[in-house]
C-alpha cells in the first residue's frame, strides 16, 4: 500500500525562506527523491518504490505565523500504480486492495508546518500537518520530518507508520489465510526540493 505522508513534499521546502506575509513559490521536486512503503506479512517482508516522478513544480501560497508556515495549494497525487514491488503477483495483489480502478490516486495536502525548534534554514526538525486520502479514505495526520539545505537544495527526509485499518482497507490474506499482510506499513520518504 502506498500512502505518502508523504506529504511534505510541497510543503517542506517552504520551510526554509523566512516568510513574513503571503507569497507564491514554485516548487521543483528532484528526480533523486524517493519514497518507498515498507511492510510485513507473516512470512516476509516487503518493500515498494514510487516509480515515476512527483509532480514536479505546484504554485504554492505561503503565510508565516509565529513559528509555522500556514500553506494553501501545497498537495501531492501519487499514482496508486506507480509503486513497485519487483514481484508482478504482489504488485497486482497491492493495488487491488487500494481499490485503484475507483481511486487511482493517493493525494496528500499539507496545511501546516510547524517547527519544534528555533527555525533554521539550513537544517532542522518540523512536522507538517497534512491531510491523506487513500483509497477513498481521508484523514488528518502529522508527519515529522528532518531537513537539511546544500547548494540550495533541500533534503527532507521522513519516515511515518499507517495502519490500513485507519483508511477502511483489509489487509490482504492469501491461500485461505496462511499468508496475511500486517496492518501497519512504513512510509519513508526523501524529497530533494528547490524553491523558486
Amino acid at each position: 500500500m502506498s500512502t505518502f505522508p508523504h506529504h511534505l513534499l510541497s510543503t517542506i521546502l517552504l520551510l526554509f525562506f523566512q516568510i513574513s506575509f503571503a507569497q507564491e513559490y514554485q516548487l521543483q521536486l528532484l528526480p533523486e527523491s524517493s519514497i518507498l512503503i515498507k511492510g510485513n506479512s507473516n512470512v516476509n517482508k516487503f518493500t515498494f518504490t514510487y516509480e515515476k516522478s512527483l509532480k514536479p513544480y505546484s504554485s504554492i501560497s505561503v503565510e508565516k505565523n509565529r513559528n509555522a508556515l500556514i500553506l494553501k495549494n501545497a498537495r501531492i497525487d501519487a499514482e496508486v500504480t506507480a509503486f513497485n514491488s519487483g514481484s508482478n503477483m504482489m504488485d497486482r495483489d497491492y493495488r487491488n486492495m487500494m481499490n485503484y480502478r475507483t481511486f487511482p490516486y493517493i493525494s496528500i495536502v499539507i496545511h501546516q508546518i510547524n517547527f519544534l525548534k528555533i527555525y533554521n534554514e539550513n537544517n532542522g526538525t518540523a512536522e507538517a500537518v497534512a491531510s491523506i486520502s487513500i483509497a477513498g479514505e481521508k484523514r488528518l495526520d502529522t508527519l515529522q520530518f528532518n531537513y537539511c539545505k546544500t547548494k540550495e537544495i533541500y533534503r527532507c527526509n521522513s519516515s511515518h507508520q499507517l495502519s490500513l485499518r485507519d483508511y477502511k482497507i483489509k489487509p490482504l490474506k492469501k491461500m485461505m489465510g496462511l499468508i496475511s499482510l500486517k496492518d501497519v506499513l512504513a512510509v519513508e520518504m526523501i524529497l530533494y526540493l528547490k524553491i523558486d
